[in-house]
């Protein structure tokens, strides 16, 4: 048993714990339901959308957090949920448990994330000692494949194989280029590893659905930043799938994470939308508003109820 400051530390945490859960499954539920209304949403919409869905558990949890602790610490009289003895935490309860497990997995994301970014960085300077610098931080890779990706985070490089360079045109690997050097501009590298970080506190089948729309809002807009009056949208779609086609082996490296690639991915949401077959509106602002407030309303009135339930199970 533990008491005092850190008994309350203790219990602070499992508030926020059991309040990331619930905004978790609330978000997961919802994004999987409205997962194909994503697509109609304009690419800033979305991609600001797709981030305040892995943020807003943090969010929530944290505020909710904060709140339980200022209301115990001030022992203000208006108080709308409370939380059983915040002086005192017990280790062989669910208190205990719940924030051991949850520590557990968090230390592992970020384990598992670090040694996947080492593990990387040696991958891409092996790479590009073996590469051509063709200026600009962009590389040649002499390989047979056609493939093209951008990496790093602080020095970002953009890679090309002689494979590609070899079957497109002037005009096509200038496409390509200009793709790969929005992806840099735009830091998407970085992002991709950041949002998948956080992704990874949802269940699998949801973490893999908001990458992939993460990855095709990168792709579309990396993509749109390539149109001009030399460059017209038919010409990139074209290119594009001549690109997806040499591109079938896949990436010269293994962290896919960790680079944004012109491929194959989402091919096909990436033509239409060159097309201009996808007709995108902006996000609903208010809408967006509601639903964060509702989400923020439904962890904060059933947090104190889920609580008592828990307490009647297990033993605390």
């Amino acid at each position: 048993m533990t008491e005092g400051a850190m008994a309350i530390t203790l219990n602070t945490l499992a508030i926020v714990i059991v309040a990331f859960l619930i905004s978790n499954i609330v978000l997961s539920i919802a994004s999987s339901l409205l997962a194909q209304k994503f697509l109609s949403l304009q690419v800033a919409s979305r991609k600001i959308l797709l981030w305040f869905i892995v943020l807003l558990p943090w969010i929530a949890a944290l505020s909710i957090g904060l709140y339980f602790l200022n209301s115990y610490l001030s022992s203000s009289t208006f108080e709308y949920a409370h939380w059983h003895h915040m002086a005192i935490f017990e280790w062989y309860s669910w208190h205990g448990a719940s924030v051991i497990v949850a520590a557990t997995y968090t230390v592992y994301v970020l384990l598992k994330k670090a040694l996947q970014l080492l593990s990387h960085r040696q991958e891409i300077s092996a790479l590009t000692e073996l590469s051509l610098d063709l200026g600009n931080g962009v590389y040649e890779i002499e390989l047979p494949e056609g493939s093209a990706f951008t990496t790093g985070f602080f020095n970002k490089k953009c890679f090309v194989t002689s494979g590609l360079i070899s079957e497109t045109t002037e005009e096509e690997l200038a496409v390509v280029i200009a793709h790969e050097k929005a992806h840099a501009a735009n830091n998407d590298p970085f992002k991709k590893w950041m949002f998948s970080l956080f992704s990874s506190f949802f269940i699998a089948s949801v973490a893999a659905r908001l990458n992939l729309h993460l990855t095709l809002a990168m792709e579309q807009d990396a993509d749109n930043a390539v149109i001009d009056a030399n460059k017209t949208s038919i010409f990139i779609a074209g290119t594009l799938v001549k690109i997806a086609r040499l591109n079938a082996n896949g990436l010269p490296v293994s962290n896919n994470e960790l680079v944004v690639n012109f491929g194959a991915d989402v091919l096909e949401q990436r033509v239409y939308f060159l097309l201009g077959h996808l007709k995108l509106k902006p996000l609903n602002k208010v809408a967006a508003i509601f639903s964060v407030s509702l989400i923020l309303l439904a962890c904060f009135s059933s947090i104190d109820g889920i609580h008592h339930l828990i307490e009647k199970i297990f033993s605390h």
